[in-house]
């Protein structure tokens, strides 16, 4: 049975490494941040980014561009979009775009601020506001995710949180201090032993970057 277990933990850091791995409490810890939302909410939001399947446990983890659909599905209604209009677009998305496996993570959306246009056939199209179906030319509004950073279309990283970034080939996607590879639960960790100016100077980093994983520990308590 032991041999079993370690094999078992093999083969999940395997799939960790460069896909991050997540459970649905982390994944909602992360989600939550200042939005006044529950977990009910987001567990069903959830199940627009990943169906529900017969298969027991299937989503007891969860990868880095599982959580990046979550983090659109919770724009889209932060902007008013009802949940049926999300799997309208979701569906939409899979029917023009069959072989992208993850389409709410993909490099497809843009904003005024307000609206949101998805990328089609070289114009944008609007889903989220009052117009509709009206199109426009994609260099005259910004992408609705400026702070995901995106490889051949397919998000690659997320700075989460100012000086924090969530990289799914580093730490096996759990946040860290951006352009490092120390962990934001180790600052935290350390904070709760000595004060900013003292762990900053053990970790060699800025009082305002150890702050900063504070702040996004707070937001994600």
């Amino acid at each position: 049975m032991a041999a079993k277990k370690h094999g078992e933990s093999e083969i999940a850091a395997g799939l960790a490494i460069g896909a991050g791995i997540y459970s649905f409490p982390q994944v909602a810890q992360i989600v939550e941040r200042d939005r006044d939302v529950s977990r009910a909410q987001i567990r069903r939001w959830m199940t627009v980014v990943r169906p529900p399947t017969h298969v027991k446990d299937a989503t007891a983890t969860i990868g880095f561009l599982d959580l990046i659909g979550l983090e659109m599905v919770c724009r889209f209604r932060d902007r008013g979009a009802s949940l049926q209009k999300v799997r309208r677009v979701l569906d939409g998305m899979r029917e023009w775009f069959p072989d992208i496996q993850h389409p709410l993570a993909h490099e497809s959306f843009y904003t005024d601020g307000h609206n949101v246009w998805i990328e089609f056939q070289g114009h944008a199209e609007e889903i989220v506001g009052n117009r509709k179906g009206q199109r426009a030319i994609t260099s005259a509004i910004k992408t609705f995710a400026e702070e995901i950073q995106f490889i051949d279309g397919r998000a690659a990283s997320w700075d989460v949180a100012q000086w924090i970034e969530i990289n799914p080939r580093i730490c096996f996607g759990a946040p860290v201090v951006a352009g490092t590879r120390i962990p934001v639960k180790s600052i935290v960790a350390s904070l709760k032993e000595d004060p900013p100016e003292e762990v900053a100077r053990g970790f060699n980093l800025s009082v305002t970057r150890v702050k900063a994983c504070a702040e996004f520990a707070r937001l994600t308590a």
